[in-house]
């Protein structure tokens, strides 16, 4: 992500008022220091004019305090800022994870299931047999760490997952940058898939974006916890809902009624995976490492 320079100020100007004003009204910025200066940024050009004039009204003292009702129900970014076109990565994920539906529910398709699987299918006389991990390593497979995440069973899930994606991907993905948000879904997409082969303790097909939506929430979660950003302030009952939905999934009651079942493993690996990411990115930012 590029920042823009909107205005400097000294060392000793109290920033506080004016940063406040910003996060209520949701706009992304940071507050860095450089050449000894303090130097305020947004992460989009247009944002540089109507920002200046904050600015402005904060120097001619005409800023009212802003109170804690204003602060929390402040919309949080606006549909533009958060365009597919600003967010191509998520807007791939999702275009790869509709392709990894079609593969499974398609005659067409599904011979091109066994190489985005876990494990790898063995074509044998009348059909196919599962082979162990362990051979898709000794062959160095290692794409399907990820490829899993990409496979959807059933429209319910496809749509579960993408619109999660959608809402929740976008968001980190303008936070972070294309790089960065790149990285977070081959950790996250890895760590919940794995979870997922040591829960189960057995070979089965299992695969869908969801441990990478955990992943999103837990990082969510914990940032504004430790580190809280204006895009990423989804409304509490949106984190909620989800660990709920995590509770309920592991005791087992929503098996009763979802055919084949719950990838909990995923879900947990990829929930811990993004808490654990959040929380080392809190810190290295306390220790001055990032920005």
């Amino acid at each position: 992500m590029s920042w823009n320079n909107v205005s400097v100020f000294p060392l000793s100007d109290d920033l506080t008022l004016l940063v406040r004003e910003l996060r209520a009204r949701g706009v992304p910025h940071r507050v860095v220091e450089i050449n000894g200066q303090q130097n305020l940024q947004v992460p989009d050009g247009q944002l540089v004019e109507p920002v200046s004039q904050l600015v402005q009204q904060w120097r001619d003292d005409e800023l009212a305090p802003v109170t804690d009702e204003a602060f929390v129900s402040t919309p949080v970014q606006s549909p533009k800022m958060l365009s597919p076109w600003r967010t191509p990565i998520t807007l791939l994920l999702v275009a790869l994870s509709a392709l990894g539906f079609a593969v499974v529910e398609t005659k067409l398709l599904q011979p091109w299931l066994g190489y985005l699987t876990f494990f790898p299918l063995e074509p044998v006389a009348g059909g196919y047999r599962w082979q162990p991990f362990s051979e898709a390593l000794a062959r160095a497979e290692y794409w399907r760490l990820i490829t899993p995440a990409f496979l959807h069973f059933g429209v319910f899930h496809i749509v579960f997952n993408s619109l999660w994606m959608w809402d929740l991907g976008r968001r980190l993905e303008f936070v972070v940058g294309k790089f960065s948000y790149l990285l977070f879904f081959l950790l996250t997409a890895t760590a919940s898939n794995v979870a997922q082969y040591f829960w189960a303790d057995q070979v089965s097909l299992f695969g869908g974006m969801s441990g990478v939506v955990y992943a999103l929430v837990g990082y969510i979660w914990i940032r504004q916890w430790l580190d809280p950003h204006p895009v990423l302030a989804v409304p509490r009952g949106i984190i909620v809902f989800m660990l709920a939905w995590q509770v309920l999934c592991l005791s087992g009651a929503v098996d009763y009624f979802l055919a084949g079942g719950i990838a909990n493993g995923a879900h947990v690996g990829g929930l811990l995976a993004g808490m654990f990411i959040a929380g080392a990115f809190a810190l290295a930012k306390r220790a001055g490492f990032v920005r």
